[in-house]
């Protein structure tokens, strides 16, 4: 009895799963007709789970394939494979299509920030299936892979990637920059670094670099900037140490005074050459002709210092140039005077020595190194060659009391050319600094002042105004001797403490000096103004 039950209360529950069964497969298949294949999916898995049968796994398999959903497609297609009995018709049918479907590749396409990666593929055990440059797109069989990206100066990635039968996949990468340690040290430190035109600190300086070629500025107040190339390796740390030269005192300000000084000469001097006399500024007219001629030869010695140095000139080369100017005028003139020449060649003669005087200044700093030392040497020997020559030609007795014009030009002639020789090869051999060059430059002028003063008076005495001059000159000779050597002594012991600047308590006595320096502001490149008046620490 107990079985017969069991028997009849299990009939009537198999009736109606094989009902509910029949009734998820019609709305399957009508839901499949329609297109629906996602719905009719989820009806033909309810049929089965009321009634497992080979025909539904059929249809499940051909609706994943119409949704393009190769893989569940074969797991239905093998399920059914597995279930159906040997002589069902569609077996043939399903084998087929596991072949074909089996063999579509997956799409697996790849594209990079930037562009041209080297993405390498391989499968899991590590064995390289593909290769190739970004964009590019893969076609492989289904499985797990790993990609790789590689390029020189960027990070290397790598993903794991598992594909599905014939499906389409996209993958977008965006690479990093490889880095590098790098760190700048200046000596002075503090100066600003700037890499490809950005400021990123002051030194000592440590930060991250990207692999590369970079643009290095670095930037310390009234030294010159310092720039280069900087090539950073992968896995390299880039270390720079840097010694900032003190760039030399320019001359710029001296030599555009001088110019401007030698140009209100030559002016008046060029007319009085073109005009052949000097008769015509007897004329307010004529006065007014010569302070425009000053005027412009002002004028014109400024352009023509100013813009032709833009880019700083040494103070060796402006001493020079302003001295050879004059001494060349100079040396121009007492030959004029020497030969006898009227008015007109005097003037002619004299522009022509100071034409060739900056023309010979011109040469000799371009081909030799001079420092501001070995300058003030030759324009201090040129100074006192001529002074010198000059005084003992009133110095010594003539007939007549009192030398011709032209026999002091010769002399001063000559004193110019034998002091600037002299101050020339003393440059070669001596070192001093302009400062101490200086001192005994103003002991010789008050001493050669103190001695004339002197000899005048006792001449003047004596009963005779030219033996006051005569005797002012002799004195003023052996003052000035005794000048210049006092001056010596003296220079010696302080032109290079007055010449050291940052000693603390001390300044360094210097010419004024206009500088005008670039520099980097974080707008952009501006230009600095600064006028040096007086040099020290305290």
């Amino acid at each position: 009895m107990a079985i017969c039950l069991v028997l009849s209360l299990a009939t009537p529950a198999l009736a109606d799963d094989a009902a509910d069964a029949r009734t998820h497969y019609e709305v399957a298949q009508r839901l499949y007709d329609e297109g629906r294949y996602e719905q009719a999916i989820d009806e033909f898995q309810l049929a089965y789970a009321r009634k497992p049968h080979s025909n539904v796994l059929y249809n499940i398999g051909q609706a994943y394939e119409r949704l393009l959903d190769y893989g569940a497609s074969v797991s239905a297609f093998e399920r059914f494979l597995a279930e159906a009995t040997s002589d069902d018709p569609r077996r043939k049918t399903v084998e087929n299509r596991l072949r074909v479907l089996r063999s579509l590749p997956a799409r697996i396409s790849v594209t990079s920030t930037p562009e041209h990666v080297r993405a390498i593929l391989r499968d899991r055990r590590g064995e390289l299936v593909a290769a190739d440059e970004s964009p590019h797109v893969f076609s492989v069989p289904a499985g797990d892979y790993e990609l790789e990206l590689v390029l020189p100066g960027w990070e290397s990635e790598r993903h794991s990637i598992r594909v599905d039968i014939g499906q389409p996949y996209f993958y977008q990468y965006r690479l990093e920059r490889s880095m590098v340690a790098a760190s700048i040290e200046t000596v002075p430190s503090g100066a600003r670094v700037f890499i490809d035109e950005r400021l990123v600190g002051e030194t000592p300086y440590t930060g991250r670099l990207e692999v590369g070629r970079h643009g290095l500025l670095v930037e310390y107040p009234e030294y010159p900037w310092h720039r280069e190339v900087l090539v950073a390796e992968a896995g390299r740390p880039l270390s720079r140490r840097l010694r900032l030269e003190r760039p030399t005192r320019s001359g710029r300000t001296e030599l555009v005074l001088g110019a401007m000084a030698f140009g209100g000469v030559v002016g008046p001097l060029l007319v009085g050459a073109l005009s052949g006399s000097t008769k015509f500024t007897e004329s307010g007219q004529g006065v007014a002709t010569l302070l425009l001629s000053s005027v412009a030869g002002i004028g014109a010695g400024f352009a023509g210092a100013f813009f032709t140095t833009r880019n700083g000139i040494s103070v060796g080369t402006s001493s020079l140039l302003i001295g050879g100017g004059g001494f060349g005028s100079g040396a121009g003139a007492a030959l004029a005077l020497g030969l006898r020449a009227d008015e007109r060649s005097i003037y002619g003669i004299t522009l022509l020595g100071g034409a060739g005087g900056v023309t010979a200044a011109a040469l000799a700093a371009h081909n030799t190194r001079l420092s501001a030392g070995d300058a003030a040497l030759v324009n201090s020997g040129g100074l006192w060659g001529t002074a010198s020559a000059a005084i003992l030609a009133q110095a010594l007795p003539w007939d007549g009391g009192r030398p011709s014009v032209a026999t002091t030009g010769w002399f001063v002639l000559g004193g110019t050319v034998l002091g600037i020789t002299v101050g020339a090869l003393s440059a070669r051999f001596l070192d001093r600094s302009r400062t101490e060059l200086a001192i005994i430059d103003l002991g010789g002028l008050v001493g050669t002042g103190l001695g004339f003063a002197l000899g005048y008076a006792v001449g003047t005495n004596a009963g005779s105004t030219s033996d006051g001059i005569s005797q002012g000159a002799r004195f003023g000779l052996g003052g000035m001797v005794l000048g210049l050597v006092a001056g010596g002594f003296v220079g010696r012991s302080w032109g290079k403490r007055l010449a050291r600047p940052g000693l603390p308590g001390r300044a360094a006595l210097e010419s004024p000096a206009l500088r005008l320096d670039s520099v980097r502001l974080p707008e952009g490149e501006g230009l600095r103004v600064s006028l040096d008046l007086l040099r020290g620490r305290w």
